[in-house]
């Protein structure tokens, strides 16, 4: 996958910020309806693609609500102040210092529409109590799983900020492996760039991460 956005394909990626962040455009080309996920500080390029493939920004999805994930938001809102803003419900109160005006509360398997796009809301917890990961089916084409910092290239995210857990990102590991079931070209999305690859196929990372590779919440506790 590369970079920013290529034309037709449904997700573009952008590193921005100190953090290694990943910020995602979800891309409806037929309908030019367009979602940004976990939106961090100056977004000029990512809106500057839009606004040159003449997308309409529709909506904001988070995987959680951590500061690196969010700071963008007051920009978006200053700009499209009717925007609706999709996070779990748990993830709530550290949003509510933004004042959003729609704020749209997610659940497990919760569908979100952008355009004719259609993403199941994996509730994928963890990292954080409310934290999501964004699932796109395609037909005849790879699935995409955007992963937030549940899951990363060869690791996963930490479970010793507040809210975490590691029974909770234990459990939501194997729900995340379980997809392989389904198909075995879901390519993983993440929220930082933290290895040299910046996606990764679900069938290769549960072959190779230590992370899937723990039978039990103590083993996987001790790689945290």
């Amino acid at each position: 996958m590369s970079s920013g956005v290529q034309l037709n394909e449904p997700i573009a990626q952008f590193e921005l910020g100190t953090e290694r962040n990943f910020v995602y455009l979800v891309l409806d080309w037929k309908t030019l309806k367009a979602a940004i996920v976990d939106p961090q500080k100056d977004l000029t390029i990512p809106l500057g693609a839009l606004k040159t493939h003449g997308f309409t920004l529709t909506a904001i999805l988070l995987t959680h609500s951590h500061s690196d994930h969010t700071a963008g938001i007051p920009e978006l809102l200053e700009r499209h102040p009717e925007l609706p803003v999709f996070a779990h419900a748990a993830e709530r109160k550290r949003l509510r210092k933004f004042h959003i005006p729609s704020f749209k509360p997610l659940s497990d398997g919760t569908m979100i529409e952008i355009g004719e796009l259609r993403l199941e809301t994996l509730h994928t917890p963890g990292h954080s109590a409310g934290a999501c990961s964004y699932f796109l089916r395609l037909a005849g084409s790879p699935g995409f799983l955007l992963t937030g910092d549940t899951v990363f290239i060869q690791d996963c995210g930490r479970t010793d900020l507040d809210t975490g857990s590691n029974e909770e990102m234990f459990h939501s590991l194997q729900k995340i492996a379980r997809l392989d079931a389904e198909s075995k070209s879901i390519v993983i999305l993440p929220g930082h760039h933290y290895a040299t690859a910046s996606t990764a196929l679900l069938s290769t990372e549960i072959r190779t991460s230590p992370c899937f590779q723990c039978k039990t919440v103590e083993e996987l506790a001790r790689l945290n």
